[in-house]
């Protein structure tokens, strides 16, 4: 990597298989956005980093944020490392529980076993081979330090196997699975995932636009080989969840991206 490069790190993501994704950055002022990813923030240096939610403005190094919950960051020339966790990941209703309704801060100092692999993360020096590794060293830390405001529901597991078995599920199919109505289905899956089933399969199409954002199709054929409607569709859906379009994170001078395998 280029001295220059190394001084003014572009954007890096680590996608670490099914279960989420690694985002570092120099610096991410983002508006209001609703990511259906749960989020571990830590900052790389001494500064802290601001999260507004719900009239609230918090100061922090280090933060768990739910899935769907409505916030603004505000890391202006603060290197920060987002560990995302996917609705499709084991780990998605813990944290879920761990911050249910609002944003749970931590000590930074928690994290200070891992220092080197953040700052290998946010150059993106880290080897990919190494980064899920990090991952979970990383999500382990929140669970000894906070105290779950609810237990994960224990049918989470079967409606995730059925959800993720690559059949095309309606409401009716899911509630036929589950043995139980079409409301409680309904309800089951806003209990569950904090989201409804067709929320849950725009993040599956999301998912197939992160294979394809980097390939040589324009972003209308990605938009339709992912099942959206048009470009248009897929462009609204991912500046709504991550604060930015998707041809920003197509450009290879603004954002890396690394595949762990």
């Amino acid at each position: 990597m280029p001295a220059s490069a190394a001084d003014h790190p572009i954007d890096n993501v680590y996608i670490v298989g099914c279960s989420g994704f690694i985002y570092t950055a120099a610096s991410i002022v983002s508006e209001e956005t609703r990511p259906p990813s749960a989020a571990l923030i830590v900052s790389v240096g001494a500064a802290p980093f601001r999260i507004t939610f719900k009239g609230k403005a918090l100061w922090t190094r280090a933060a768990v944020i739910p899935p769907f919950l409505a916030r603004g960051l505000c890391a202006r020339d603060v290197p920060v490392v987002c560990f995302h966790i996917t609705p499709g990941s084991p780990r998605y209703a813990g944290f879920r529980a761990l911050a249910r309704g609002g944003v749970a801060p931590l000590e930074r100092d928690f994290f200070k076993d891992i220092d080197a692999p953040l700052e290998a993360l946010y150059q993106g020096r880290l080897a990919p081979a190494l980064a899920p590794e990090i991952y979970e060293q990383a999500l382990c830390v929140p669970f000894r330090h906070l105290t779950p405001q609810s237990q994960p529901d224990s049918r989470e597991p079967l409606i995730r196997e059925l959800l993720e078995s690559g059949r095309d599920l309606t409401l009716t199919d899911l509630a036929r699975e589950l043995g139980t109505s079409y409301f409680w289905a309904s309800r089951l899956m806003s209990d569950v995932f904090g989201m409804s089933l067709r929320d849950y399969k725009s993040w599956q199409k999301l998912q197939r636009v992160f294979h394809l954002l980097h390939s040589k199709r324009s972003i209308t054929e990605i938009a339709h080989a992912a099942g959206f409607t048009d470009s248009a569709h897929l462009s609204r859906t991912y500046q709504r969840w991550f604060g930015q379009p998707p041809s920003y994170s197509r450009n290879r001078n603004n954002v890396r991206v690394m595949r762990c395998g």
